[in-house]
């Protein structure tokens, strides 16, 4: 009903899903949260490395200075040269060769490895659950843009009315003041007025600019987008403590606390098992020109190599005490973001209830203009009302809209702030 009284509804005009839409698919802001998703999801690839199988690859070509030969003919006495028949030298050392090899490495047990895997994961899913609240945040700015440029629209248009009855006003007193009827201030105070409506008239023009460019920018819609505003829904909570249990079960910013709390204790695990040897498994493929004593050019082993660092000059006690540190920190930091979102919860519950009453109240205020004028209407066919009286009933009557229009737009950016502080998607929201 109140949308009817406020703004007709263009046709092909921008809703707001369409400029949400809108900034999802063009939207600066959103591609770089797509980024930061992007990034974010690495690190879960990073973290498998710890435990899967590594393919090492090395190849050289060597050039020596001469070659190493060895002669067991030449280093005997000839009387004995005949008893080794027509040996070969054997060519220890090429002047020239090359040799290639791959390996493949496969951890076999590290006692940071799970510790550290699992707590990347949720080191991802806090990250995926930040990303999710600046998204929510995203769309409440991009609702707040759309309001408010239509805000800005309507109060251009009132300004332009009331310049024109400054204007119209300036007239009739100068006329006044002309036949003797009214005092010579009367002009003056009439031309302060027009200067006065013409410099609002200025602001208005400029806030409606700065308030499309905004909207432009976030949604990537042409600034000049006819918009129509959404219908009244009421919101899923029946009172504030039901929307503070939301809060505490999906709200973005406490659930990556409460993730990030997770890794924080998986990271300290991790540290103190740092203290166990690691094993690993090698598995090598030679290849060598420089066969040397060897019957072949190519062979392989398996290899089983286990390290323990008994004693690292105390580098993995002060880790430790860190990671506990930092542990403690992100407990008392879950602890924080639960304070913040009831606090935030309940103070934006009662914003939107005096928006919601706001919006009544201007619905009455409205119903008094449109009365207001019907009575000027009246008495200007009569001649009991002049027309700037009529002017001035109209314009009233605009300014109770455009004061409509501004109460609808903070009930309902207030509706979209706290359905994005309980973690609740505005569209899938009935």
């Amino acid at each position: 009903m109140l949308l009817a009284l406020l703004l007709p509804s263009p046709a092909h005009a921008v809703t707001l899903p369409d400029a949400w839409t809108a900034a999802e698919r063009g939207g600066v802001e959103t591609r770089l949260l797509a980024e930061q998703r992007t990034q974010a999801e690495t690190l879960r690839a990073q973290a498998w490395a710890l435990v899967q199988p590594k393919v090492v690859a090395g190849a050289t070509y060597t050039v020596n200075e001469y070659p190493i030969v060895l002669d067991f003919a030449a280093s005997l006495p000839p009387e004995f040269a005949s008893f080794l028949g027509d040996v070969e030298p054997t060519v220890v050392n090429k002047e020239r060769f090359a040799a290639w090899n791959v390996s493949v490495v496969q951890p076999l047990f590290s006692g940071q490895a799970l510790p550290l895997l699992r707590g990347a994961y949720r080191t991802v899913d806090a990250s995926r659950e930040e990303l999710r609240g600046q998204g929510l945040a995203l769309r409440t700015g991009i609702a707040r843009a759309f309001y408010g440029t239509a805000v800005a629209r309507e109060a251009q248009a009132v300004a332009e009315t009331a310049a024109a009855n400054a204007r119209t006003h300036a007239s009739l007193a100068a006329t006044a003041v002309d036949a003797g009827s009214a005092p010579p201030s009367a002009r003056l105070e009439a031309q302060l007025a027009v200067a006065r409506a013409e410099r609002e008239l200025l602001g208005a023009r400029e806030g409606r600019v700065a308030a499309e460019t905004a909207f432009a920018r976030l949604t990537g819609l042409p600034a000049d987008s006819p918009l129509e505003l959404p219908a009244t829904r009421p919101l899923p909570w029946a009172d504030a403590e039901a929307a503070l249990r939301a809060a505490r079960e999906n709200r973005p910013s406490l659930r990556a606390a409460r993730l990030q709390a997770q890794a924080a204790r998986l990271q300290h695990v991790a540290s103190a098992l740092d203290w166990l040897p690691t094993v690993d498994g090698r598995f090598t493929y030679n290849y060598t020109e420089n066969v040397g004593f060897a019957p072949d050019r190519d062979m392989w082993m398996v290899v089983l190599d286990a390290k323990w660092t008994a004693w690292d000059g105390g580098f993995r006690l002060a880790t430790q005490r860190k990671n506990a540190s930092v542990a403690r920190m992100a407990g008392l930091a879950e602890d924080r973001a639960a304070q913040d979102a009831e606090e935030q919860v309940r103070t934006l519950w009662e914003k939107h209830a005096r928006a919601v009453a706001g919006v009544e109240a201007v619905i009455r205020e409205i119903a008094l203009a449109e009365q207001n004028l019907a009575l000027a209407e009246a008495g200007f066919s009569a001649g009991s009302v002049t027309f700037l009286q009529l002017e001035d009933a109209r314009l009233g009557l605009r300014a109770a809209r455009m004061a409509g229009l501004v109460q609808r737009m903070d009930r309902d950016v207030a509706r979209l702030e706290l359905l994005a502080a309980t973690g609740t998607d505005p569209l899938e929201t009935p």
